[in-house]
């Protein structure tokens, strides 16, 4: 359920080759450095050796000062060459659901020829959440490729927005950690965890729906276009379609008369949000919404699903087969709908840095 995908995300370079000279200098991403606990520490102690060499005017105290000094400056440089030359893709799960474990991989390609790259940590960037997960690269050699994944969990259903990496290295004598930014802008939603419905109905349950024996629609009809199956016919298949497509036989998914269909409607009107405790409330039944809808699928019944779409009044409805992307169909018009957890409800993360 958390195997990532195999679409790959653009990748992005320090700068582009078309520019060579002061411009590709001046496009590369800035870095930014601070000092660590050891390297304030050698820092202080080279002031001192300085300090005490130009005071006395001892050869040897210079000869220390010009060794710690080109430490620094090796530094400096090596921490740059590992950084320099890198290209990242994300690599995002095809189905995720709040409150659960979901796995993410980065990818670093080493494209400089002959200068490896050591010590690479990164860091994901999402919006309005704060992350502690980082992947380590102890070693990309040139043309290399590598790949480290780290997991984390969503909590709350919907859009989340990963905006960038922040890679880093304290390469190679840890005193001073140089990082840079990365763009890397990807989008996910994330679906509501099902849970199964209880038998007793709830009180105030804030969804409403039934199985119906739908008897006007005969075997003519055309419900959808789907791939074609392992071990199906092939007289449905839509040859135009499947021309269109380049890895797919597509194929046309027709009612049965009288197939059970399964209406769901949520409510999620102006009057509903006024009362007490209403987003804890509808998001607990999106859960169990999101079982019977699931349930409803695999039985090989029919789905409607039907919900206000915002505060206008209007009203979103969407029907679905169960075919191979039906149960991800429904799950993500659950994810999507209005009000959005994130204005109501806070980000667990956040709370627990607050305490």
């Amino acid at each position: 359920m958390t195997a990532p995908s195999a679409t790959a995300t653009p990748t992005v370079r320090d700068a582009p080759a078309a520019r060579t000279g002061w411009r590709a200098r001046l496009s590369r991403p800035l870095r930014r450095l601070r000092f660590t606990r050891e390297g304030r520490f050698f820092t202080v102690v080279t002031v001192g050796v300085g300090i005490a060499a130009i005071n006395t005017g001892n050869n040897l105290l210079y000869l220390v000062l010009g060794l710690m000094l080109s430490l620094i400056v090796l530094s400096g440089v090596l921490s740059e060459l590992s950084l320099r030359g890198l290209t990242f893709k994300r690599r995002l799960p095809r189905r995720a659901f709040a409150g659960t474990s979901l796995l993410v991989e980065i990818e670093v390609h080493n494209n400089k020829k002959w200068a490896p790259s050591y010590s690479v940590e990164v860091e994901d960037r999402i919006e309005q959440r704060v992350t502690d997960k980082r992947c380590y690269f102890l070693k990309v050699s040139a043309g290399a490729r590598q790949t480290a994944a780290y997991r984390r969990v969503a909590p709350l259903r919907g859009r989340e927005r990963y905006l960038g990496l922040r890679v880093a290295t304290r390469f190679p004598f840890g005193l001073f950690e140089k990082w840079r930014e990365v763009e890397l802008e990807d989008e996910h939603v994330v679906f509501p965890a099902p849970v199964p419905q209880p038998e007793a109905p709830r009180a105030r349950s804030m969804s409403r729906g039934g199985f119906n024996a739908r008897k006007d629609r005969g075997r003519g009809d055309v419900d959808g276009l789907r791939e074609l199956r392992d071990g199906e016919s092939a007289r449905e298949v839509d040859w135009k379609k499947t021309a269109q497509s380049v890895h797919a036989v597509i194929v046309r998914e027709r009612a049965s008369e009288g197939a059970k269909v399964v209406q769901i409607e949520l409510r999620n009107g102006p009057a509903e949000r006024e009362r007490p405790g209403f987003s804890r409330l509808f998001e607990e039944e999106l859960r169990r919404v999101a079982w019977r809808a699931t349930q409803a699928l695999e039985s090989g019944a029919m789905l409607e699903l039907r919900a206000e779409d915002g505060g206008n009044g209007r009203h979103a409805l969407v029907r679905l087969t169960p075919s191979n992307d039906g149960a991800e169909r429904a799950l993500r018009f659950l994810a999507l709908l209005p009000p959005s957890p994130a204005l109501s409800e806070p980000d667990a993360t956040t709370k627990a840095k607050v305490k």
